[in-house]
């Protein structure tokens, strides 16, 4: 009797464990996967990054010719200091006036004159310290940097060649977030429904436990958490797909890497 008890409770923790244990079919993608395209117009210098080399966020991907963005910013630059000027000497004409006009050497329409011009010399400066920020901005703009951490694909255009920013057809490469990177797979109905049981999707990332294994048969040493999924079921097949996010700081997931993904229930 003690030895049928033994043998029903491990097939019950069988059956319960094969419950919430999953498997199924997956690929790895890009987290993110973006294209590189030219914001300014002008003349591309120099191309700082190899293919297949791994960038870090700011990191200068595109340097493109700086003197004309300079010389903007030098005219911007001078055009602020001399409006500046002027508005310290329209503060100094204002005090000039109201001691005219204490002493009724100056009307009154004449004093508020002077500190209208005072005004107008105060708007002049912020204008002019706006088109310095501008002018500071384009100069920036003239090296296009990386916008996140990831590996670069091959460059798509030349240097010394003439790059439009109004040309929503150019690109000048891709740049693929590797860390973290998604896993995509067709989930069948029984493992969603048993997903669906949550309460809510914070619950849902929570209570699934998520794990990979490699084409080679060994374990990834990093576990993921689910992203998203579809909406509908393909008809054919009664599945449907899901995202799952994995930390890759080895970089060793690459895409287009079919692996094989392990669902389990959290049991804390």
């Amino acid at each position: 009797m003690a030895l049928f008890a033994t043998t029903y409770a491990t097939d019950v923790a069988a059956q319960e464990e094969s419950l919430d244990l999953a498997e199924f079919k997956g690929t790895v993608v890009p987290a993110r996967e973006v294209e590189i395209t030219p914001i300014v117009s002008a003349w591309l210098r120099t191309i700082t990054f190899q293919p297949g080399q791994m960038v870090e966020e700011g990191d200068p991907l595109f340097e493109f010719a700086k003197p004309p963005a300079e010389y903007r910013l030098h005219l911007a630059q001078a055009q602020f200091d001399a409006a500046r000027a002027q508005l310290l000497e329209a503060i100094a004409n204002v005090k000039r006036a109201k001691i005219l006009a204490d002493r009724d050497v100056v009307s009154a329409v004449d004093l508020e004159k002077t500190v209208a011009l005072r005004e107008i010399a105060a708007a002049n400066v912020a204008q002019a310290e706006a088109n310095v920020g501008l002018a500071e901005l384009g100069v920036m703009q003239m090296t296009q940097r990386a916008p996140f951490s990831g590996v670069m694909s091959t460059p798509l255009v030349r240097e010394n060649g003439w790059q439009d920013a109004g040309d929503g057809d150019i690109t000048m490469a891709i740049i693929t977030q590797l860390d973290p990177i998604h896993v995509v797979g067709k989930v069948p109905y029984d493992v969603y429904a048993r997903q669906a049981t949550f309460a809510s999707d914070e619950a849902l990332i929570e209570g699934i436990v998520l794990s990979l294994v490699l084409p080679d048969g060994t374990e990834y040493p990093h576990e993921g958490k689910l992203v998203s999924g579809g909406c509908t079921f393909e008809e054919q097949t009664q599945k449907i797909t899901v995202w799952r996010a994995f930390p890759n700081p080895e970089r060793s997931l690459r895409p287009g890497l079919r692996v094989t993904v392990r669902s389990r229930l959290n049991a804390n």
